[in-house]
């Protein structure tokens, strides 16, 4: 019985942070290139249940599996493509292939999909935070008010190459959030062979809203039927020591 508390409790403990990674996406359905996060729950090592007493003689009779709880395995970011904003900006930039592009912070670099640049005063492409826009050669820029970026990510200025935009190809797996529309990456990055960018354009998030209505009433039906169980179970206990004990 007291074994079942605890296995109720941690399918409450799997919802909440369920419900905390839906209401993160839910908050983010309007961040230009923020990636939808998944949740998966893992089941707990199950026990063998026997029957005990009786006949010692007798082999013990298995009666079932039991189970010891539930949680959330791991978190990863869905790579589906966001739909394609026209703002006719010349700084905003998005990405129609695989790929993140790469931004120069304190810290390292980092990689994002929200194309929102900007020119600072010195004619240097950078983030909405102020982060440098990496290209093959490094930050980008400076350049004039007219540059164009081609397909491929090739920047032009005046007729002129400038650089080339370093897209970083990362799979879901090694991408970590932090926050701002950043992620780093706890595995080695390849820069993408086959980048696609459109200017004067931005990706919107992928959070497919409706779905994360479902997934949230799922998880407050789950939370709420663990919370019964839970609350039937302390009643039990109740009575075995209140009633039964007197007997």
């Amino acid at each position: 019985m007291i074994r079942g508390l605890y296995t109720s409790a941690t399918g409450m403990l799997a919802a909440q942070t369920q419900s905390e990674i839906i209401g993160d996406n839910v908050a983010n359905v309007k961040t230009p290139g923020y990636k939808e996060k998944l949740a998966s729950n893992v089941s707990f090592p199950s026990m063998l249940i026997e029957r005990m007493g009786g006949n010692q003689a007798t082999e013990a009779v298995q009666i079932g599996g039991l189970g010891t709880g539930v949680g959330v395995d791991r978190t990863v970011q869905s790579t589906i493509q966001g739909a394609l904003e026209t703002t006719g900006v010349k700084t905003d930039l998005a990405l129609t292939s695989p790929g993140y592009f790469t931004v120069q912070t304190p810290g390292g670099d980092r990689y994002t999909r929200d194309g929102r640049f900007q020119l600072d005063a010195n004619g240097m492409l950078q983030s909405p935070d102020g982060y440098a826009l990496l290209g093959e050669n490094g930050p980008i820029g400076p350049l004039s008010s007219e540059f164009s970026v081609k397909a491929d990510g090739t920047i032009m200025d005046n007729g002129r190459v400038v650089d080339r935009l370093r897209v970083a190809e990362i799979s879901a797996d090694a991408l970590k959030r932090e926050g701002q529309s950043l992620y780093s990456s706890s595995q080695p990055v390849q820069a993408s062979v086959a980048t696609q960018v459109l200017q004067g354009s931005i990706e919107a998030s992928n959070v497919d809203l409706p779905g994360q209505m479902v997934q949230m009433m799922t998880v407050m039906k789950a939370y709420e039927a663990n919370q019964r169980v839970i609350q039937t179970q302390d009643e039990m206990i109740g009575k075995a020591v209140n009633e039964v004990g007197k007997i």
